[in-house]
Protein backbone atom coordinates (compact mmCIF):
# COMPACT_ATOMS: atom_id res chain seq x y z
CA UNK A 1 0.00 0.00 0.00
CA UNK A 2 1.14 3.40 -0.84
CA UNK A 3 1.65 6.63 1.32
CA UNK A 4 -0.18 8.32 -0.88
CA UNK A 5 -3.44 6.20 -1.41
CA UNK A 6 -2.95 6.03 2.64
CA UNK A 7 -3.33 9.64 3.09
CA UNK A 8 -6.03 10.33 0.29
CA UNK A 9 -8.40 7.50 2.31
CA UNK A 10 -7.91 8.85 5.57
CA UNK A 11 -8.30 12.36 4.47
CA UNK A 12 -11.76 11.17 2.98
CA UNK A 13 -11.85 8.93 6.40
CA UNK A 14 -11.21 11.81 8.27
CA UNK A 15 -14.07 14.19 6.73
CA UNK A 16 -17.16 11.54 7.02
CA UNK A 17 -15.96 10.94 10.66
CA UNK A 18 -16.08 14.64 11.78
CA UNK A 19 -19.48 14.80 9.59
CA UNK A 20 -20.66 11.74 11.30
CA UNK A 21 -19.38 12.90 14.95
CA UNK A 22 -20.87 16.33 14.31
CA UNK A 23 -24.39 14.45 14.01
CA UNK A 24 -24.13 12.17 16.33
CA UNK A 25 -23.32 14.54 19.07
CA UNK A 26 -26.24 16.72 18.36
CA UNK A 27 -28.99 14.20 17.37
CA UNK A 28 -32.54 16.31 18.07
CA UNK A 29 -30.71 19.50 15.62
CA UNK A 30 -29.62 16.64 12.93
CA UNK A 31 -33.18 14.87 12.91
CA UNK A 32 -34.72 18.74 12.14
CA UNK A 33 -32.61 19.62 9.97
CA UNK A 34 -32.57 16.09 8.11
CA UNK A 35 -36.54 16.26 8.59
CA UNK A 36 -36.28 19.85 6.87
CA UNK A 37 -34.69 18.54 3.88
CA UNK A 38 -36.97 15.60 3.32
CA UNK A 39 -35.19 12.61 4.15
CA UNK A 40 -36.88 9.85 5.27
CA UNK A 41 -36.41 8.86 8.89
CA UNK A 42 -35.05 5.71 8.04
CA UNK A 43 -32.12 8.15 6.25
CA UNK A 44 -32.35 10.18 9.36
CA UNK A 45 -31.06 7.57 11.08
CA UNK A 46 -28.61 5.34 9.26
CA UNK A 47 -26.48 8.64 8.07
CA UNK A 48 -24.47 9.39 11.19
CA UNK A 49 -23.31 5.81 11.84
CA UNK A 50 -22.59 5.16 8.48
CA UNK A 51 -20.64 7.98 7.93
CA UNK A 52 -18.80 7.17 11.56
CA UNK A 53 -18.06 3.37 10.78
CA UNK A 54 -16.68 4.59 7.23
CA UNK A 55 -14.84 7.36 8.40
CA UNK A 56 -13.22 5.55 10.86
CA UNK A 57 -12.61 2.28 8.52
CA UNK A 58 -11.03 4.51 5.85
CA UNK A 59 -8.63 5.97 9.00
CA UNK A 60 -7.57 2.88 10.75
CA UNK A 61 -8.32 -0.19 8.02
CA UNK A 62 -5.89 -0.71 5.48
CA UNK A 63 -7.34 -0.29 1.92
CA UNK A 64 -10.30 -2.25 1.67
CA UNK A 65 -12.15 -2.54 -1.42
CA UNK A 66 -15.31 -2.78 0.40
CA UNK A 67 -15.23 0.28 2.46
CA UNK A 68 -13.52 2.06 -0.54
CA UNK A 69 -16.73 0.96 -2.64
CA UNK A 70 -19.42 1.63 -0.11
CA UNK A 71 -17.62 4.94 0.99
CA UNK A 72 -18.08 6.25 -2.80
CA UNK A 73 -21.59 5.08 -3.15
CA UNK A 74 -22.48 7.14 -0.32
CA UNK A 75 -20.83 10.22 -0.93
CA UNK A 76 -22.06 9.76 -4.77
CA UNK A 77 -26.16 9.75 -3.09
CA UNK A 78 -24.41 12.03 -1.24
CA UNK A 79 -23.61 14.33 -4.50
CA UNK A 80 -26.63 13.39 -6.63
CA UNK A 81 -28.93 14.79 -3.52
CA UNK A 82 -26.67 18.00 -3.23
CA UNK A 83 -26.67 18.55 -6.71
CA UNK A 84 -30.98 18.61 -7.12
CA UNK A 85 -31.28 20.92 -3.71
CA UNK A 86 -28.59 23.51 -5.37
CA UNK A 87 -30.19 23.09 -8.90
CA UNK A 88 -33.84 23.78 -7.53
CA UNK A 89 -32.66 26.74 -4.88
CA UNK A 90 -33.11 25.29 -1.68
CA UNK A 91 -32.83 27.10 1.08
CA UNK A 92 -32.69 24.64 3.65
CA UNK A 93 -29.03 24.39 5.14
CA UNK A 94 -27.13 20.81 4.05
CA UNK A 95 -26.17 19.96 7.71
CA UNK A 96 -23.48 17.88 5.56
CA UNK A 97 -21.35 18.14 9.10
CA UNK A 98 -24.19 18.62 11.37
CA UNK A 99 -25.55 21.54 13.13
CA UNK A 100 -21.80 23.44 12.14
CA UNK A 101 -23.35 23.50 8.72
CA UNK A 102 -25.88 26.49 8.62
CA UNK A 103 -25.90 27.81 4.85
CA UNK A 104 -28.10 26.27 2.19
CA UNK A 105 -26.08 23.86 -0.47
CA UNK A 106 -23.52 25.66 -2.97
CA UNK A 107 -22.03 24.02 -6.08
CA UNK A 108 -18.75 24.43 -3.65
CA UNK A 109 -20.33 21.31 -1.95
CA UNK A 110 -21.16 19.61 -4.88
CA UNK A 111 -17.37 19.90 -6.01
CA UNK A 112 -15.76 19.01 -2.71
CA UNK A 113 -17.47 15.64 -2.82
CA UNK A 114 -16.74 15.13 -6.26
CA UNK A 115 -13.12 15.41 -5.42
CA UNK A 116 -13.70 13.10 -2.32
CA UNK A 117 -15.05 10.46 -4.99
CA UNK A 118 -11.97 11.34 -6.70
CA UNK A 119 -9.17 10.65 -4.15
CA UNK A 120 -11.01 7.16 -3.77
CA UNK A 121 -10.80 6.57 -7.00
CA UNK A 122 -6.79 7.80 -6.81
CA UNK A 123 -6.52 5.50 -3.49
CA UNK A 124 -7.93 2.55 -4.62
CA UNK A 125 -5.80 2.60 -8.10
CA UNK A 126 -2.30 3.68 -6.45
CA UNK A 127 -3.17 0.51 -3.97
Amino acid sequence: MSAAARLLAAAVGVAFAWAGANKVTAPAQWRAAAHAQGLPRPVQMAVPPAELVLGVCLVVLPPFVLVYGLSTLLLLVFTVFLAVQVATGSTVPCACFGTRSVRPPGWADVLRNVVMMAALFLAAALN
